[in-house]
């Protein structure tokens, strides 16, 4: 006798290493959408890679919404820096907004890091 409470099976891919795996999901899922949950559960080395990567990016993405959620702009200069730099499609990505200066980089430890800075002029006049 089936089980009504059972969810639905697909099958899905890993798009790193090919493995096929059946996966439970809730609803109808179109064949890319059950290859990426077959990727992210795949304990293949780059599919754990690019887990970190997505986990990196995700709390990022979160800190920048809470920083900058009154300035949209910004907002989505660094959702696209965060993947550009995690990606490692550039080194770094300098971000100038109003007095602030940010630096996306990825740190010796393999950090996805936010340096920021204030620009402080200080001018002292002498007669």
């Amino acid at each position: 006798m089936k089980d009504n409470n059972e969810l639905p099976t697909s099958t899905g891919t890993c798009k790193f290493c090919g493995q096929s795996r059946i996966i439970k999901t809730v609803g109808e899922v179109t064949q890319q959408e059950a290859d990426e949950i077959a990727t992210d559960e795949c304990d293949c080395e780059e599919a754990k890679k690019h887990h970190n990567r997505e986990c990196k990016i995700k709390k990022a993405n979160e800190w920048a919404k809470l920083r900058f959620e009154n300035t949209p702009n910004v907002l989505q200069i660094f959702s696209i820096a965060f993947r550009d730099v995690t990606n490692h499609d550039v080194e770094s990505v300098t971000i100038k907004e109003g007095d602030w200066t940010h630096k996306v980089f990825l740190n010796s430890d393999g950090y996805l890091t936010v340096k920021s800075g204030k620009k402080v002029d200080e001018e002292v006049d002498f007669a």
